[in-house]
């Protein structure tokens, strides 16, 4: 499996796990809240927490960094 399709589907699990666990947290906080508002709150709050992909160019090969918004550190896949 290649590099880049690797981060791609860490990057989905981690916006779907993360996703799942804003609406169901939002909504039983909030349990009248309209179904399109949830979902938008949600949606907005996961692209923000979700890591960024970036491919970085080297001699030894292309590398894969995941970089979150509230770490210092940066997840290489190689």
């Amino acid at each position: 499996m290649q590099t880049s399709t690797k981060a791609s589907i860490y990057v989905f699990l981690i916006f779907l796990i993360t996703y799942l666990i804003l609406r169901f947290g939002i909504q039983m906080l909030f349990e009248d809240i309209n179904i399109y508002l949830l979902t938008a709150i949600s949606a907005i709050l996961t692209l923000i927490l979700s890591p960024q992909r970036r491919i970085v160019r080297k001699r030894s090969g292309d590398e894969i960094q995941l970089k979150w918004i509230f770490s210092n550190k940066v997840i290489v896949l190689k």
